[in-house]
């Protein structure tokens, strides 16, 4: 009888133990939120939609507006100044982790990440762009829904950013202009695909964004359209002027990597 007690005594322990394990090693994470806010900006002047005028100058001094500007941005990772990651879900229908940024659209332009663990992040880290490889085809929903007009085929993908406006430089009719930039993959039995997906990395300069439950810090991001036609290639209006196509936009998707910065952080 006493035998049978000490076991069953031991057995008792051996569970407490093992159920104050358990708990240690799954503990409830605290979370929340992080906007990005994407500050599309022409050099240091606000981006204007539909001017009647051409107020804005490329590296070549040649004039231009803007009338449309979209660009895909997914894959998006926070990282904490001791190498902590998180990393935003993402739904092959679209529904998650895909956000289409639109001048047009005031609300578009703030992405907030949700069930962001309590932390001190440092750095950002985003892709330009649709790896279309991971896109159940036929099901696209929210932001990969083919309605939004960003989307060519399944063999070329989604236009990852669309520029259109117009300027004096250009030999089109009423002076037009229009850059569709895509490609996520290269085949070399076709030179008109080429791999144009940009991983951009920023860091928050010293100033962290300090997620807390209460506590919604705002990463404020400046994208220069500006830095889309120079810096390596620089990009002249009057010559092909309109470039809807991986392979001749590369140039521009070499360019656009700079034109992200973080101007600030809100906490």
């Amino acid at each position: 009888m006493k035998t049978i007690l000490c076991c069953a005594t031991l057995l008792l322990f051996a569970g407490v133990f093992t159920a104050c394990d358990k708990k240690h090693d799954d503990p409830t994470e605290a979370t929340g939120q992080l906007i990005l806010e994407f500050d599309n900006r022409v050099g240091t002047d606000n981006l204007t939609l539909h001017t009647t005028d051409q107020p804005y100058q490329n590296a070549l001094g040649q004039s231009f507006n803007v009338s449309t500007l979209k660009y895909y941005i997914s894959n998006i990772r926070l990282k904490t100044a001791d190498g902590q990651v998180f990393e935003d879900a993402i739904s092959a229908d679209g529904a998650e982790g895909y956000y289409l940024i639109d001048e047009a659209k005031s609300d578009s332009r703030m992405v907030t990440l949700t069930d962001v663990p309590v932390g001190d992040y440092t750095e950002l880290t985003f892709t330009l762009g649709v790896d279309a490889n991971r896109v159940d085809q036929g099901a696209q929903t929210g932001a990969l829904d083919v309605a939004n007009n960003m989307f060519w085929s399944w063999n070329m993908g989604y236009v990852f950013l669309m520029m259109e406006g117009a300027s004096a430089a250009s030999p089109e009719d009423d002076g037009e202009i229009g850059y569709h930039v895509g490609g996520y993959k290269t085949d070399t039995s076709n030179p008109n695909l080429v791999d144009n997906l940009k991983e951009i990395t920023l860091s928050f300069n010293g100033n962290p964004a300090t997620v807390r439950e209460n506590v919604r810090p705002e990463a404020h991001l400046y994208v220069d359209v500006l830095e889309f036609f120079k810096t390596p290639t620089t990009v002249d209006f009057s010559v092909n002027p309109h470039r809807h196509s991986p392979a001749s936009c590369a140039d521009i998707a070499d360019n656009y990597v700079d034109a992200f910065s973080v101007n600030h952080i809100h906490n």
